[in-house]
């Protein structure tokens, strides 16, 4: 019997066990099919696992990256673990830079301190963003089950895509986003209505919602922030989003500032308090969109295939 190494880490972690829990599996020699890699997810149900699956001569590292529904092009949290498990495990010198060759293309993640990888902070670059275009915030509410009133008049809801697509939707404070109650069948008839569900959208997969909010538990940061998706036909909320607060980012550098530094603070509802750096500029109409975060080790093993 086949068996490959595995390794659990907490992702934009200030701490162990708290942030976005991730799976990472070392599968160089290739052994693990694609319908393997979906079952072994399913099997540890986290929201995310990877497969490092090459060392390529430039020096970057083929992933897979497996949700428990499908295989995605691009995400957040597994994209900063995954490069803390390849500067742990795969580096013999220590690098400032280790470029992540994903579906979606090649992202480079930066270390500002190689050398000492558990107080280091872990900074990817994101794609340019696609802009989908605004929602009515009425037909939002209603369709979602949320009060109109909670929602901030003053900042459009949008669809933006980085790798993955997310609704943005800014509600007025924390009291609003701590209340959401979301219907997994209304937020399907919701999602096909604007063909953003697998079965009917551009991109073959189903748009995440993600709400952020400037009033937050913690003063020193500066938007509260949760993200639900619906995925086998439930919704789960996910304790920290990289791919969401790169689009969270791409959506301030358009409607607010087209340059900006802040921290987002997700997971407090979960109990799993995460914390994103956002850093990001607009120019010439390029987007410059880097969010980072700490890793935190749990644990590791061995899976038999």
């Amino acid at each position: 019997m086949s068996a490959i190494d595995f390794y659990i880490v907490d992702v934009f972690a200030p701490q162990k066990y708290k942030g976005n829990q991730l799976a990472v599996f070392l599968d160089l020699e290739q052994i693990v099919s694609a319908e393997e890699m979906l079952h072994i997810t399913r099997e540890i149900n986290f929201a995310e696992s990877t497969f490092i699956r090459s060392v390529e001569a430039d020096g970057s590292f083929g992933v897979r990256i497996f949700t428990t529904e499908y295989e995605v092009p691009f995400a957040g949290h597994p994209t900063l673990g995954t490069a803390y498990i390849i500067a742990k495990q795969l580096s013999e010198v220590p690098s400032g830079e280790i470029i992540l060759r994903l579906k979606k293309g090649d992202i480079p993640v930066e270390l500002n301190r190689p050398d000492e990888l558990e107080e280091s902070r872990f900074t990817m670059q994101q794609a340019q963003p696609d802009f989908y275009g605004t929602i009515d915030s009425s037909l939002v509410a209603s369709a979602l089950g949320l009060a109109e009133d909670h929602l901030d008049p003053h900042m459009p809801i949008e669809v933006i895509d980085t790798g993955l697509p997310y609704l943005i939707v800014f509600l007025r404070d924390l009291k609003s986003i701590q209340q959401i109650r979301l219907d997994s069948s209304k937020l399907e008839r919701f999602l096909k209505s604007q063909r953003l569900h697998k079965e009917n959208s551009s991109t073959g997969l189903s748009t995440s919602l993600f709400f952020v909010t400037p009033e937050t538990v913690d003063p020193e940061h500066h938007y509260h922030a949760r993200m639900f998706v619906l995925e086998d036909g439930s919704i789960w909320e996910d304790a920290a989003t990289g791919s969401a607060n790169g689009c969270l980012l791409a959506y301030l550098l358009k409607h607010v500032e087209p340059e900006i530094s802040v921290v987002v603070e997700q997971g407090y509802e979960m109990g799993r308090e995460s914390l994103l750096y956002l850093n990001g500029k607009l120019k010439n109409n390029n987007y410059i969109l880097k969010v980072g975060g700490r890793v935190v080790s749990v644990g590791q093993g061995t899976w038999s295939i």
